[in-house]
């Protein structure tokens, strides 16, 4: 089936020198600066929360492949766990797996195996990762048929059994333009972060995506923006490109607007284009 979006994100990533990788998940040794952007992202999602008492279970998405969920999601997991909350983490995209590769995680029975039925126990397909203080459960085997075992009674039920050992979970979901996975696997879940890439991801496959999200009645906590630049402001001073996310004085994490931000943003845009025209006329 001809996707439009998938044409057009096809011709942005050959332009994207950015690669995601396990360097780009948070240690030790990550800058001052991402690692600020992503407390932020955690205050924000916590208090979106505030009124809500138990697990919190967030699922993370994009419009388009290559945007940086997987890192994304990643590291607003450990981010979490750095809080001192109780963290697990689930590769959700049962087509193109990467939660394993950058956590060097080896492949192993994960939640398609669980919800085929090939593993009875869902303790045996929890992995824990002693140096980002989280636990993971895997994709598993890769199934022909994804979207039906994410949006089935056994993945709630799941989800409602780890839900009573950890206070957040996270889901790497596949994109919403692409597939139905995110949107079915939401339904079970307490809200979804959508991830978009500055100079790939446009105003349409955005629009798609959040109108996808919004007609499914699933709470949108933000948007991640990704590849944003760093410019000097404030106290500190960078001047280069990042794989991080724009806060406060254009870190690079951009939080906070959801469908309705975008049309209003689109209504500024279209107000200033027609003063600029009727400047031009005069």
């Amino acid at each position: 089936m001809f996707n439009p979006f998938v044409n057009k994100a096809k011709k942005n990533l050959e332009k994207i020198t950015y690669e995601s990788s396990s360097a780009n998940i948070l240690h030790d040794e990550t800058e001052f600066v991402v690692n600020e952007a992503y407390k932020a992202m955690r205050t924000n999602i916590m208090f979106s929360f505030h009124e809500k008492e138990g697990c919190k279970t967030i699922i993370c998405t994009s419009a388009m492949p290559g945007e940086g969920k997987t890192t994304t999601c990643i590291n607003m997991a450990i981010s979490f766990a750095q809080a001192g909350n109780r963290v697990l983490i689930i590769d959700g995209d049962l087509r193109k797996p990467k939660v394993g590769s950058y956590l060097d995680i080896e492949q192993a029975e994960g939640i398609s195996d669980y919800l085929g039925g090939f593993v009875k126990e869902y303790n045996s397909i929890i992995k824990h990762v002693e140096d980002k203080s989280i636990d993971c459960i895997m994709s598993g085997s890769i199934p022909p048929n994804p979207a039906e075992l994410l949006g089935s009674n056994g993945m709630e039920n799941l989800l409602s059994k780890l839900s009573e050992n950890y206070d957040y979970i996270f889901i790497d979901a596949p994109p919403v333009n692409v597939v139905t996975d995110a949107v079915v696997t939401a339904r079970f879940c307490s809200g979804a972060v959508v991830v978009v890439r500055e100079n790939n991801t446009t105003h349409d496959m955005l629009k798609n995506a959040l109108g996808i999200i919004k007609f499914a009645d699933i709470k949108i906590l933000g948007l991640v923006v990704n590849g944003s630049e760093i410019k000097a402001g404030g106290k500190y001073s960078y001047n280069k490109k990042s794989y991080g996310y724009a806060y406060g004085y254009g870190y690079g994490y951009g939080y906070g607007y959801g469908y309705e931000g975008v049309k209003k943003r689109k209504s500024e845009e279209k107000i200033k284009k027609q003063e600029q025209s009727n400047k031009e006329n005069k």
